[in-house]
């Protein structure tokens, strides 16, 4: 019997920094003594936990404590980046960041809007329109490959979300329940508690969301009523990260990406974004470098590309809708790779009536469901051609010549398409799995954000020129060349939660600025390190300076009014496809009851 799950209030009140070691890796775990002389009672713990790595080989780490300011404050933010400075300077550590959950911005609507009601644009009115754009009918009647396979048969699909249920429109038999992981409550029971929205401590929780996500890349329904996914063969391993995908701790989702490379998965599809930090982009690599495709979805209502579709070692897919029109709402710029049906999807939907949940098809609109599409269309390229004979001949290169192939003919070009904001086209499954495939591994193509320098990471999470942010910012700082980068190495994370959180500090920033007395708005000081506000808001390091740290974490708030109850596997799966259904023993507000014992199983 699962036990009851934390309070939320240890969540809201968590605060996280990641650290990389400066030593030796045999002497690497001398790093929890030197963070526990200077910071107390804070725990410290690998981020990523592999069973064949001792704890003392491991160079991240991630220390955590509960403090007395929320998540999402004012004051979180300028405590956890004050760590931050105050751990740079501690010798054996060449690295810290902090793990802020931040929502970014809302960028403005584009002046010239394609027509169409919502979520249900003219073209959307059959629930398989998505497919049939691109072309996976054509794609799944292609003979495979000697040992290959249709439908994306024998392809793992590893799901960091908000976990999943048993709704009949995604179906069982797509789940791997026997290696789903939670890592909200570590637990290898990885279901959606399907907490009401209204409950939730978080912004924009989203319950269900792992559901409708995974119902367009794998779901088993019917053309009836039902969701039919790009790659109905394919099974997904379901990972709990996060309640809301637009606030998050990246950890959270760092950790099961790299869970998902160690479980063999052969495709890892992130339809969540923030901010990042380099833990997240060290497990993305190590699942690149495996013979894994990672792909995440580029954002939605923000003016930026979100982490970690920014990132240059991740597949980064925009939104259409039908006619191969660009959706309104989703981000778009250089970082992105390609566009695939985001807009007016039909899903897998979860509903809520008089404070239940309730299961039913709904068409919605994200770069979520095309980062799902992706996925799908991954898995039967990867099945097609045979997942192990693919890894075999391109190794670590795998991911590079999907993404070759995905420009060389595996998207369509529409019509006047703007592939400087839009990528390569629209995504096509038939002509993707028609290409030929290279005689050797393709050395992976530039991408914003390529090298080592902070500039060039930052300017791929903001969609800004590379050399148009480094003169800002040199004219900010008053340095340039590596003098400028070993300047921004120390505040790179501060420097990107302030720039994907406050568009007045991005757009004075990038503004000349020079008789300004502070850059962006009050919430961007009053969130800084002093350190940072001394550097980038023209403010003198006295005037900024926060009270001083304390060693020793504040006691957590007091637990919320709804504080998380516990949660069992539903047990049940009634209910006609595609028509909504109570959800049995699925768990919801005021119940904590299952309606079956959670199986025998082995641990992941």
């Amino acid at each position: 019997m699962k036990e009851a799950a934390s309070p939320a209030s240890t969540r809201t009140h968590a605060m996280r920094i990641a650290v990389q070691s400066a030593l030796a890796p045999e002497s690497s775990l001398a790093v929890t003594e030197i963070l526990r002389a200077r910071l107390g009672r804070w725990q410290a713990a690998p981020l990523f936990t592999e069973r064949d790595v001792p704890a003392e080989q491991t160079d991240i780490w991630l220390i955590s404590a509960q403090v007395s300011e929320e998540v999402g404050s004012s004051g979180y933010a300028r405590r956890a980046h004050a760590v931050v400075q105050e751990l740079i300077d501690v010798a054996g550590i060449s690295r810290a960041e902090a793990d802020i959950p931040v929502r970014a911005f809302i960028g403005p609507e584009p002046a010239a809007a394609p027509p169409g009601p919502g979520n249900s644009p003219p073209g959307s009115e059959a629930s398989r329109w998505a497919r049939d754009a691109m072309r996976c009918t054509e794609a799944w009647a292609l003979p495979p490959d000697p040992g290959g396979a249709s439908r994306g048969r024998g392809i793992v699909v590893g799901h960091p979300d908000t976990g999943y249920t048993l709704h009949p429109n995604l179906g069982v038999a797509a789940l791997d329940l026997a290696r789903d992981w939670d890592f909200i409550d570590d637990d290898d029971d990885a279901l959606d508690p399907l907490v009401p929205p209204d409950e939730s401590r978080w912004p924009l929780a989203y319950p269900g969301h792992g559901t409708s996500t995974a119902s367009v890349i794998a779901g088993r329904g019917n053309e009836a009523a039902g969701i039919v996914g790009v790659a109905p063969e394919a099974t997904l391993i379901p990972l709990r990260t996060v309640e809301s995908v637009v606030q998050l701790f990246d950890s959270d989702v760092a950790r099961s990406v790299d869970y998902a490379r160690a479980q063999g998965a052969h495709v890892i599809s992130i339809s969540l974004g923030g901010k990042g930090f380099f833990g997240l982009r060290t497990a993305i690599q190590r699942a690149v470098d495996a013979g894994s495709i990672v792909l995440a979805a580029a954002g939605n209502n923000v003016g930026i590309v979100v982490a970690p579709a920014s990132y240059p070692n991740c597949l980064a897919v925009a939104a259409t809708g039908p006619d191969d029109r660009p959706w309104p709402e989703s981000s778009r710029g250089p970082a992105v790779d390609l566009s695939a049906p985001g807009w007016g999807v039909h899903v897998a939907d979860v509903s809520w009536q008089n404070g239940r949940p309730v299961f039913g098809v709904q068409q919605t609109s994200g770069t979520s469901y095309s980062a799902g599409h992706l996925a799908g269309v991954a898995a039967l390229w990867l099945a097609h051609h045979g997942a192990d004979a693919l890894r075999n001949r391109y190794g670590a290169e795998l991911q590079a010549v999907f993404l070759h192939l995905l420009r060389s003919g595996g998207c369509r070009v529409p019509s006047g398409w703007d592939a400087s904001q839009w990528g390569a086209g629209v995504l096509d499954a038939a002509a993707l799995l028609a290409l030929p495939l290279p005689a050797t591994a393709v050395a992976p193509a530039r991408r914003p954000g390529d090298d080592e320098r902070p500039t060039s990471r930052l300017s791929a999470l903001i969609g800004v020129d590379d050399a148009v942010l480094e003169r800002a910012l040199a004219r900010r700082l008053g340095g340039a060349g590596d003098e400028l980068q070993r300047t921004l190495a120390r505040f790179e994370g501060e420097l990107a939660f302030h720039l994907v959180r406050d568009r007045a500090f991005l757009a004075s920033l990038l503004g000349d600025g020079a008789g300004d007395s502070a850059m962006g708005s009050s919430e961007t000081l009053a969130s800084s390190s002093h350190k940072f506000a001394a550097a980038f808001l023209l403010l003198t390091a006295s005037s900024a300076r926060p009270r001083r740290l304390t060693n020793r974490p504040a006691a957590p708030a007091s637990p919320p009014v709804h504080a998380r109850r516990g949660r069992g596997r539903a047990g049940s799966r009634d209910g006609a496809a595609g028509r909504p259904a109570a959800v049995p023993g699925q768990r919801h507000s005021g119940s904590s009851s299952r309606t079956s014992p959670r199986p025998v199983r082995s641990s992941g």
